[in-house]
Order: structure tokens, then sequence, then C-alpha cells
């Protein structure tokens, strides 16, 4: 989608800090009627601890605020969860569910599957910054189907410590010669340099994100996945060649392990960097204070001096509500209080490090990583929301995903595997 590409303001915003603090009064007052005081049905796009733990804490929060109930269930696995999303709308679904921004939202919106949220942040006044409102604006009608809670930056992930070990600085990677020398000498050192776990289909989606807005550009990135500019063309093939420069110095066993096996080699030292989003960081911080503040993320290094570091992957997330659930006004104000400043400091507390799109949150108190991930995404002028949201689901999920899986088993097979992504594209129906 090119309706929230930018998202200056809201750094601006992010960088200052503690932009109008005020005390932690609800904002409950102010929702709508219906069922709204009734129990709700919660699922979290989750089945990590980490995750069903912070969950837990928001509607355990909630219900001493509000006196109103919350049953929390994880999603269980999250690519099934997303995967099928369409079909659970339509059936029994909870009263509200996690969920991303983007294309993913905006296209169930227009389906009818999902509850309009606009009065529910517009409740939420100055506490919600303008550019995530532009962000979850569904383009088709003008109203926001999803109340944005958090983002996080898509960068390179290291251990300070190994790469102290190591004799490297990994924080003055300026381009691809620089990176290169970085994955030869982690290599050299017995370790895996770049560390990919790509089951879910998804995750190597970030890779090939970032190596096409460097060589290419940001307008083309978005072009390609909207249909303007082709995969076969060669500027889409050259990005699959230099993606293949970096096989040599990956896990033999990328096509076995999703994302957490990924933060599984970072975390248990195995890895010299990863290229993910920020999200997990929350499970180095739940194995201990000393691993957390080990942790670091980079910019990903330039590769054409034309675009530099200019684009970067930060998607949102936050909270959707499905629009025929047992109590969607009980959902759309559950919703509305995770998003208030009461809502993301009980997150907080029970040990989410995200960043936070409330403005009453001082970013001035934010620990050194997180003051990192804004720096990193704070250089970019271009902020995508990540290749299966900025793209249409059909195609993204059933036919880049298993491309570039097909794409890491055998590289020789390029030509072949972008015309036939050319191809599907060609033959997908309209959407409207």
């Amino acid at each position: 989608m090119e309706n929230g590409v930018s998202r200056r303001t809201v750094l601006k915003g992010a960088a200052l800090g503690g932009i109008g603090l005020v005390g932690g009064s609800t904002l409950l007052s102010s929702c709508g009627g219906g069922k709204a005081d009734g129990p709700v049905k919660f699922t979290a796009r989750t089945n990590d601890e980490t995750g069903l733990k912070i969950a837990q804490a928001l509607a355990d929060a909630y219900k001493a605020e509000t006196g109103i109930d919350v049953t929390m269930q994880g999603s269980g696995d999250t690519n099934a969860f997303q995967d099928g999303i369409s079909q659970w709308l339509q059936g029994t679904p909870d009263d509200v569910f996690q969920w991303m921004a983007g294309f993913r939202t905006n296209f169930r919106a227009d389906q009818g599957l999902l509850f309009d949220l606009s009065k529910n942040i517009s409740n939420l006044g100055d506490q919600m910054p303008e550019g995530f409102i532009s962000g979850a604006t569904n383009p088709t009608d003008g109203k926001q189907y999803i109340v944005p809670t958090t983002w996080y930056p898509w960068g390179l992930h290291y251990r300070k410590s190994t790469m102290q070990e190591l004799g490297l600085d990994p924080e003055n990677i300026a381009n691809w010669d620089d990176f290169m020398k970085l994955l030869e000498g982690t290599k050299k050192k017995g370790l895996i340099g770049y560390a990919l776990g790509d089951k879910g289909g998804w995750e190597a989606q970030g890779t090939f994100s970032i190596l096409n807005v460097r060589m290419n550009g940001y307008k083309y990135h978005i072009d390609l996945l909207n249909g303007r500019a082709k995969w076969t063309d060669q500027k889409t093939i050259d990005v699959f060649k230099q993606f293949e420069m970096l096989i040599p110095y990956m896990n033999k066993n990328v096509l076995d392990i999703s994302w957490d096996g990924m933060r599984d080699l970072l975390l248990q030292k195995k890895c010299g960097a990863i290229m993910m989003g920020s999200w997990w960081a929350n499970d180095f911080k739940a194995k201990s204070q000393e691993d957390y503040d080990d942790l670091w993320i980079v910019p990903f290094p330039e590769i054409n001096p034309e675009f530099k570091r200019d684009s970067i992957d930060a998607p949102v997330d936050g909270f959707s509500v499905p629009s025929n659930s047992a109590n969607p006004e009980g959902g759309a104000q559950f919703a509305e209080w995770c998003a208030s400043e009461n809502g993301m400091k009980a997150a907080q507390a029970a040990g989410d490090t995200s960043l936070y799109t409330n403005t009453r949150l001082d970013t001035s108190g934010y620990d050194a990583f997180n003051k990192q991930k804004l720096a990193v995404i704070g250089e970019a002028k271009n902020v995508m929301n990540f290749l299966d949201r900025d793209c249409r689901n059909d195609f993204a999920g059933t036919i880049v995903g298993p491309s570039i899986q097909n794409f890491l088993k055998n590289p020789k097979d390029t030509n072949k595997i972008v015309e036939d992504m050319q191809a599907a594209w060609d033959a997908l129906p309209p959407l409207s």
C-alpha cells in the first residue's frame, strides 16, 4: 500500500519523546454502547510463551481497571492463523484479535469482515499520531479497521559480545563490501554468518525487500509489489543474484526452521547476524537482562549509492475486531484501551520491549536498544509495511513465499522462478 509510506512526522514525535505526558485517565467513558460492558474474547496472534504472557497481562489489567472479563487465547501456529484469517473471520471469531496494518487489514475490511474502529481511534485523541492514523486508514472508504499499538524496524541484529570476540565492528558496515568482510570473518571463526529460517515462507521476504530497495529504490519495490514493474525485469533478477551471494554464509537448514529458529541461533551465539524485525527482543529479555543488553541492531548496508540506506521495513501492528463476533463493541473498547497509555504501560510492565505508537509514553526513558531502533528507523525517509503487507495476500503468501523458498533450494533456477512469478501475477483476478 502507498497510503502509509512515510511516517516522518511520527518519527519526529518519537524522537522528541514525552509528548503531552498526562496522568493515566481512562478513555472508556467515550466508548459507544451496545454490549461493550459484556465479557470479551481476545485472540493473541502468537504461540510464543513471552507473547502470551504479555497478552494475558493486558487482559488482566483491563479487567482490573474496568471490571470486564477478558478471556485470552493464543492463535496457535501463527502462519496458519494468518493464512486462514478470512475463514476464521467468517466463522465464529473472538471479539478482538492482534493483527497487522496494511493490505492484510484493508483487504478484509473491503470484504466486510472487520468492524469500523474509526471512533475508537478518534477517542484516543492526541495519543495517536497522525502518521499512524494515516497508515491504518483503508484507502477504499477512509475508515480505520485496526488500532495501531506497536511498530518495529527490520534490520541486522547481532550480539555485541560476539562481534567483540571476533574483533569485528558491525556498527561501521557502510556498504556491501564491508558486509561481506563481516560475513567472511564470522564464517572463518566457525559461526554462521547470516542466519536465516524460512520455513514459514515469509521470513526471507525481509531479505528480498531490503535488497530490492537498496539496489533499485523504494519506488521500484512498491511498483514491483503492485504490478507496475515485472518480476522478469533484469532489475528484479539482479536482486535474486545479490541474494544468492548470501547463501554460502547461511545455515544449511534454512527451510527447516522458522523465525524462532533464527532467533535461537542468535540467542545461542551460533551466528553473526540475522535480518529480522525486532519484535522477538522480548525473548532475549525473558532469558536475562544480560542477554537483552547484548542485543543490537543496525541498518542493512548500502548497495547502490543512489539510494543509500533510505528505506526500511517498519511494520505496524495493532488490534482488529471481527464484524460478526458476539461482542464487537466490547472488542473495540478493549482494542482502544490497549492502545491507550494505560494499556501500553501494562504491556511494558509485563516485559514488552516494543516501540509503542502512543505519544504519552516518554521515549526519553527508552532503554538503549529501543533508542537504537528509533535511530535505525529515523535514518530512512521511506517506511514500508513489509512485503506481505505492501502486496496483495493472494500473491505474497501463495506465490512470493514459495518462490523464494524454491530459489533458496536452487538459485540457478532464478530465471524460471521469476517467469513463473510473473505469470502468476498476470493470472490474478482483479481485487474489486
